[in-house]
This record gives structure tokens, C-alpha cells and sequence, in this order.
């Protein structure tokens, strides 16, 4: 049996995910709930649990901040938010797993079918590492990208640029490797766009620290840092060479 705790400030939250878990997560068992940074502390002190569902917005403190007081973390985290947006994209970038209230049943049973998945391979949580950093903004920025092989965890300045090909996006990194992700590159726009990317061209999304060259045209034309070329749209021209005027 799994050990699990809820840590959220919210009373109904709390009494309505134990009562979804205690429902439909079998192999799950809510040993406690907190209500504050500290009784989330202790309960996991307590408890050692191997689950940790931590809402990220307590008045008391940040949710994250629990996490600098633990002298390690071996356990796996599913993160609850609200709808804010600056929370979604930081865990979206370290591909770790979140629920969004109201809690959606089905949500919730996919993110603990992964959680005994990844203690079934015996992973560690390296996607919480990369999240803590990103979330506080750290200039060594990470990103989790999913592959057929499994997870490949990247430094954001490794990255070149990206390809969109449909459903697809190529990543193009440094020392010539590439990786294949099975989603479309407007979902990469939006968790890059403000770390140094630009979308110049519906195929392509470059990070400009590698750009080395812009070659004019209809729409023109830019050279990357391994020798690639990308098309610029004439539609995206006039925005980029603004964005250029700013870096």
C-alpha cells in the first residue's frame, strides 16, 4: 500500500481528493492531510510517505519551500494548483504530473498510474529537482522532454531550435543530437517563449542566444549556431526584427 498525504490549505479540497482517492486510487492510502507549511512537514516526517499531493499556494507559505527544509525527497509529488499560469508552465517544463481544481477523476487516476509506474522502474524524481529550479526561476533552466526512449532532462541554453512537423517537434541540440517529441511545437512556444525563443515560421521555433545570422528576403532567412538555416515567415518578419532590437 502506498502512503500518501494531502498538504492544502483548503479544508473541502482536502475532504473531496482523500475521498477521490480513497474512491477510485486502489493501492493508495491518505495517512494524513495538513492544512500548513509546518503539519506538512511533520506529517512527512512523520509518515515517510511515498506520495505527496502539495497544493502550491498556502498563505502561510509557499508549497515549495516545504521542500528546502527536507534533507532529501524519495518520495513522488503530484502538484494541485488553480489556474495560474505561471505554476502550470514551470510543471509542464519538468513533465511532472498536476491536477488542476476542481480535481477531474480521470486526471487523477492517469497521474497515480504514473507515480506507480515510476517506482515500478525505480526512477528517481528528477523531475521535481527541475521543477524547484525552474519554478524559482533559476538561470540554469531545464526542461523534461518525453521520447520514445523515456524522459531526456536538458539544459533550456542547450537547445538550438526546434522543427514542428504536425503532431511532431525535433529538438536540435548542441554537439549534433536531435530528439523526437510527440507533440506540436505551439505547446513548446508557449513553455519557451519566454526563456529566449521565438517563433519565426510555423516550422520553427529558435532560441536566439544561438542564432548567428540573419539573412534577408522575402521573409529572410536565419543561420543557427550548428550550421542549420530556418525560414523566416513573412508574417512573423516584422515582430522578430523588433524582438531582435531588443536583445
Amino acid at each position: 500500500m502506498l502512503k500518501a498525504i494531502i498538504i492544502d490549505d483548503e479544508k473541502n479540497s482536502r475532504e473531496v481528493l482523500s475521498k477521490l482517492v480513497n474512491t477510485y486510487c486502489r493501492g493508495v492510502s491518505i495517512v494524513a492531510e495538513a492544512s500548513n507549511f509546518q503539519e506538512g512537514l511533520d506529517a512527512i516526517k512523520a509518515h515517510q510517505p511515498g506520495l505527496v499531493f502539495l497544493d502550491l499556494e498556502m498563505p502561510d507559505a509557499n508549497g515549495l519551500d516545504l521542500f528546502t527544509r527536507l534533507d532529501k525527497i524519495d518520495f513522488e509529488v503530484i502538484i494541485i494548483t488553480g489556474h495560474q499560469e505561471y505554476a502550470v508552465k514551470a510543471v509542464k517544463t519538468a513533465a511532472l504530473d498536476y491536477l488542476l481544481k476542481p480535481v477531474d477523476v480521470e486526471e487523477l487516476e492517469t497521474a497515480v498510474d504514473r507515480v506507480f509506474e515510476k517506482r515500478k522502474e525505480n526512477r528517481v524524481n528528477k523531475n521535481f529537482d527541475i521543477f524547484i529550479k525552474n519554478f524559482k526561476n533559476s538561470a540554469e533552466q531545464q526542461i523534461a522532454l518525453a521520447s520514445s526512449e523515456g524522459l531526456t532532462f536538458l539544459k533550456v541554453k542547450e537547445i538550438i531550435y526546434c522543427k514542428g512537423d504536425g503532431a511532431y517537434t525535433y529538438f536540435f541540440i548542441e554537439g549534433g543530437s536531435k530528439i523526437t517529441v510527440s507533440k506540436n511545437l505551439k505547446e513548446f512556444e508557449d513553455l519557451l517563449g519566454d526563456k529566449g525563443f521565438y517563433r519565426i515560421h510555423k516550422s520553427y521555433l529558435i532560441n536566439l542566444s544561438h542564432m548567428k545570422k540573419y539573412m534577408r528576403g522575402d521573409g529572410g532567412y536565419v543561420i543557427m549556431s550548428n550550421g542549420d538555416s530556418a525560414d523566416v515567415s513573412k508574417r512573423k518578419r516584422e515582430g522578430f526584427l523588433t524582438q531582435l532590437s531588443k536583445v
